[in-house]
């Protein structure tokens, strides 16, 4: 077990709050108004932060409960803002005294403890963000329209007095209203994660304690007004470390906490029903070990088989599936009752009629299905049917069939077993979904790469490049002008730089190349292959090229450019390193509907099954990052290759991709 160093436990954040504390006291008696402002500032950041991760994955989360909260602190964060701004001293609003910033403070202490009041009634209610939205930004125009315009919000502190009565008592109605937050945390105590909740409840009880603190001053300097600002600066760490570190660290514990738990309650309900089947089965084969024993004596032989049967009935009654029992001609002639329950029929609306009468058939007729039941008697030993309830409702089931044979082997009838599945492609289109999703983030990621690429390599050009273009020029021109004059020699000694310089120029522009070429924005895909191959070969001339284009470059979309581009970056690059190949076709073409990229070597070629299926292989990894860039960009990738063969590779899309 790895011990963990002393900067990540415990004593360590308590050295860093005691110096953060140490410090901001010290920056109190250097100037209040930057204590102040620290302060501020550090929850006007949380609370911005808390909105920021709540919005851009509100669609993502099935947490409402953190959507509300995350909207509710932009506008806590706002009020903040205001308030920081209105402080004295700091010179926004003209002619203010110590009511104007106390006001703003009370508002924003409303604002966010009644949002917290109200935020666990949407736990397990649906949420409109957008009226939402429009509810906070209609409170805080009224809040700033009563205190900058209507002069109707109360007065808060008085010169030379102090707080007035009604902030002193808002401030313990709002320590009251928090407390009412902090008892409904723990009701709903099951919806949180431990730590999480405890980080909150924390978080509020701080708040409560700071609010109790601003009851006291005189003035908006003093000793109780600085230990509010402290209570209040722990309280706000205390939420993000409960909703932004831990939905950053640990999604899991806050943003999917539902689809988690229900992922769990499965997997529990799958080892529960695992458990009884064993547990079934154990008491069964301890029945018959029983029966076995006391064939010696008829009568007990008969009480054990009487035993043995009521506990077989028992069991096929309650069997998680549905049992059929079916003549030679389709007629059902014994039913379980899970299998009654699954169909929503009594006994006797069921037992004699036609198997296909429950069965919803879309491409086979009923004398079809007629005749594959009592035909051959051979149907499938497993395959998916259609069911229909009684009520009209239709669900998926899983079918196996076990024939029924008589004492001479005839078949008589079948067996099936009927599994209803409908949690299970539910389960299967949700991962579908999943990772329909996941290629959409991993589509947004390989675009956010190709922006950065391009502007880094904007950069070296429009940037580095031509400072060094600049400084050979000027040593060159000052080498011409002064080359006869006194003092000359020591300036042509400087002609070994000028190479030098030239080959910083080149290796800028080959990294900047390489990183995005500028041609590809500039003349296309067309011209940027004939570019691509020429420096190719320039670098590997034992390896000749054979390029072959026949296709416009308006008939190629401009975001399949890039991925045309990186497609054959990295194929050549895999080839030039790894195939031995002295011969490579380039095919860029249009075949109908359709845009070829063909790339072929005659290199040693690869068991790709073998290299694909290796993690560890670096050729491995770029053949899968080709695929995964075709296939995001709605294409198809193949790679045809063996050994002593060569490697085909081939990318193509559809027209209107």
């Amino acid at each position: 077990m790895e011990r963990r160093s002393f900067v990540s436990g415990k004593p360590a954040v308590i050295l860093i709050w005691t110096a953060v504390l140490s410090g901001l006291y010290l920056t109190s008696l250097y100037s209040y108004l930057l204590f102040h402002s620290l302060v501020e500032t550090f929850s006007i950041v949380v609370a911005y932060g808390i909105f920021m991760l709540a919005w851009n994955a509100r669609r993502l989360i099935d947490n409402n409960y953190l959507l509300f909260i995350g909207i509710a602190y932009l506008f806590v964060g706002n009020l903040e803002f205001a308030h920081t701004l209105a402080y004295r001293g700091m010179g926004i609003f003209h002619d203010t005294d110590a009511n104007l910033p106390t006001q703003l403070w009370i508002a924003t202490r409303y604002t966010q403890s009644l949002s917290l009041l109200v935020a666990p009634w949407f736990l397990r209610r649906n949420l409109k963000a957008g009226s939402v939205f429009v509810g906070y930004s209609v409170l805080m125009g009224l809040l700033f329209l009563s205190i900058f315009a209507w002069d109707i919000f109360p007065d808060c502190f008085v010169e030379g007095i102090g707080l007035t009565p009604f902030k002193k008592i808002s401030e313990y109605i709002i320590s009251l209203i928090l407390l009412g937050s902090v008892v409904l945390l723990v009701r709903n105590r099951r919806e949180f994660d431990p730590k999480v909740r405890q980080w909150l409840i924390l978080s509020i009880l701080l708040t409560i304690v700071a609010e109790l603190a601003f009851t006291f001053y005189v003035s908006v300097y003093d000793l109780s007004n600085l230990a509010g600002h402290y209570f209040t600066l722990i309280s706000f760490y205390l939420i993000y470390k409960a909703v932004i570190e831990t939905g950053l660290v640990k999604p899991y514990s806050l943003l999917f906490r539902n689809l988690k738990q229900s992922e769990q309650m499965l997997q529990q309900a799958n080892e529960a029903l695992e458990t009884k089947v064993e547990e079934r089965t154990q008491e069964l084969a301890v029945s018959n070990e029983g029966l076995q024993a006391e064939m010696v004596r008829r009568k007990r032989v008969e009480e054990e088989l009487r035993e043995s049967e009521s506990q077989f009935r028992q069991l096929y009654d309650d069997a998680p599936v549905g049992y059929y029992e079916l003549n030679s001609e389709g007629r059902i002639m014994r039913v379980n009752h899970t299998g009654l329950i699954m169909l929503g029929y009594p006994p006797q609306e069921i037992v004699g009629q036609p198997v296909w009468e429950f069965v919803v058939e879309q491409d086979v007729s009923r004398q079809e299905f007629h005749d594959k039941i009592t035909g051959v008697l051979t149907p499938p030993p497993v395959f998916e049917r259609t069911f229909r309830r009684k009520n009209g409702t239709v669900f998926p089931a899983l079918v196996q069939n076990r024939l029924i044979r008589d004492a001479e082997g005839r078949i008589t009838g079948i067996r099936s077993t009927i599994l209803d599945i409908t949690e299970r492609k539910q389960m299967v289109e949700t991962l579908r979904e999943s990772e329909k999703r996941l290629r959409f983030l991993s589509s947004q990621i390989l675009s956010a790469q190709e922006n950065e690429r391009k502007r880094i390599a904007r950069e070296l050009h429009d940037g580095l490049g031509q400072i060094l273009t600049a400084v050979k020029f000027k040593m060159e021109e000052t080498l011409r002008n002064r080359g006869g004059t006194p003092g000359g020699a020591d300036l042509r000694s400087l002609e070994t730089l000028i190479p030098m310089l030239q080959q910083g120029i080149e290796e800028a522009r080959r990294i900047g190349m390489d990183l995005r070429p500028s041609i590809l924005d500039d003349l296309g895909i067309l011209a940027t292959l004939g570019w691509f191959c020429r420096e190719f070969q320039k670098i590997y001339s034992g390896i000749s090229i054979e390029k072959q284009v026949d296709i416009q470059e308006n008939d190629v979309p401009d975001p399949l450019k890039t991925t045309i581009y990186r497609i054959l970056q990295e194929a050549m690059h895999n080839i030039a390193k790894h195939s031995n190949a002295d011969r490579v076709s380039i095919n860029l073409n249009r075949s109908g509907e359709r845009i070829e990229l063909l790339i072929r070597d005659n290199g040693r070629g690869f068991n790709s099954e073998e290299t694909l299926s290796n993690e560890n292989s670096r050729k491995g990894l770029g053949l899968t990052s080709m695929r995964e860039r075709t296939e995001l960009s709605s294409g198809h990738f193949t790679i045809e290759s063996s050994k002593g063969h060569g490697t085909t590779i081939r990318a193509s899309w559809s027209c209107d991709t």
